[in-house]
């Protein structure tokens, strides 16, 4: 069985164990006040029985990870179990086996978000703009699972500096579509660069593939610049700025952090 889930203790940061499926991932399984999980073909990682010091142990919390086609974690959701669940070292099942848990979702994926995750299984085939023909709600979910693909394979890693990043205002719509664009163009497909004022401005001070001095070439900023107030949907509107406010903000935000930004109309 190839696993496709894995299951790891918040508090030792080891891998209980593996499974071929999750059901209710997106935390639409209530029972009670609590949401379950149905971990399918559950198989616990001997390396972690081994490690059980006393006779059994108490799991309170656990991430749940999602693995690439090689069984790298690619992403993780938070899960607070309602109560512990005690493995006992000399007792524990052995092969396989459907294993059920309750608790509490930190965040959880929606539907649309869990099938994107699919994309960056097998991340080498991953093509730029693959997002461009997304719908709102996929582009929406996309810049979500980049966010958390970042978050869990986050390292240290030398930050550039001097560089030279292009975006095609042409696939720029609006800010969700800014973002995606920006991580694209600075840490390639699947690439993350902030998705939000104040992200971005934590992108900036290191630790996301560049730091200031670098250049943003915007190719085709018309079309973005003609189109995202219109694109500015009624959830957005709920804030208490405008999309032109926003927009300059954002430009403070880069140029406060040494980034050089050009427009052209092709």
């Amino acid at each position: 069985m190839r696993p496709r889930f894995a299951v790891i203790e918040d508090e030792s940061g080891l891998t209980v164990g593996y499974c071929r499926d999750v059901v209710g991932l997106t935390g639409d399984i209530i029972v009670e006040t609590y949401e379950k999980v149905n971990f399918d073909q559950f198989v616990f990682n001997e390396e972690f029985i081994e490690n059980i010091m006393k006779l059994k142990q108490s799991i309170y919390n656990l991430y749940i990870a999602i693995l690439n086609d090689e069984e790298k974690v690619i992403g993780s959701y938070y899960f607070h179990l309602s109560e512990s669940y005690i493995i006992h070292k000399l007792k524990y099942n052995k092969g396989n086996f459907n294993l059920e848990l309750a608790g509490t979702f930190e965040t959880k994926p929606s539907p649309v978000e869990l099938r994107l995750w699919e994309f960056l299984k097998g991340a080498q085939s991953l093509e730029n703009n693959i997002w461009q023909d997304f719908s709102k709600e996929e582009r929406s979910g996309w810049l979500n699972v980049t966010r958390i693909h970042s978050a869990s394979n986050h390292f240290v890693r030398l930050d550039k500096r001097g560089e030279v990043y292009t975006l095609d205002g042409e696939y720029i719509s609006d800010f969700t579509t800014f973002f995606i664009a920006l991580g694209e163009a600075i840490n390639g497909p699947g690439g993350y660069y902030g998705f939000s004022l104040d992200s971005i401005s934590d992108c900036l001070c290191g630790g996301f593939g560049t730091v200031g001095p670098f250049t943003i070439h915007w190719k085709n900023a018309h079309y973005f610049l003609e189109r995202f107030e219109e694109e500015w949907d009624q959830e957005e509107r709920g804030y208490r700025f405008l999309p032109q406010q926003y927009f300059t903000d954002l430009l403070t935000i880069l140029v406060s952090g040494g980034v050089t930004v050009n427009f052209s109309s092709n």
